[in-house]
């Protein structure tokens, strides 16, 4: 399972991915309050991508929706 750095790159392969089955690919969002952790995957059975933030005002900025910054 790839773990992704930068929101750009797991973006381009969650996209790739959805765009091979759309009705196969799915996406779990795990947060963890007491360390400030978010964790993204995105699969469809037989790839997954892993994306792992640390960082509090960043996990504001993808759940506000505003990427950009």
């Amino acid at each position: 399972m790839p773990q992704y750095q930068t929101w750009e790159e797991f973006s381009r392969a969650a996209e790739k991915l959805y765009l091979a089955d759309p009705m196969k690919a799915r996406v779990v969002l795990k947060y963890r309050h007491s360390d400030g952790s978010l964790c993204i995957k995105v699969t469809d059975d037989l790839v997954q991508g892993h994306l792992k933030y640390c960082e509090i005002p960043y996990i504001r900025n993808v759940v506000a929706g505003d990427l950009e910054t």
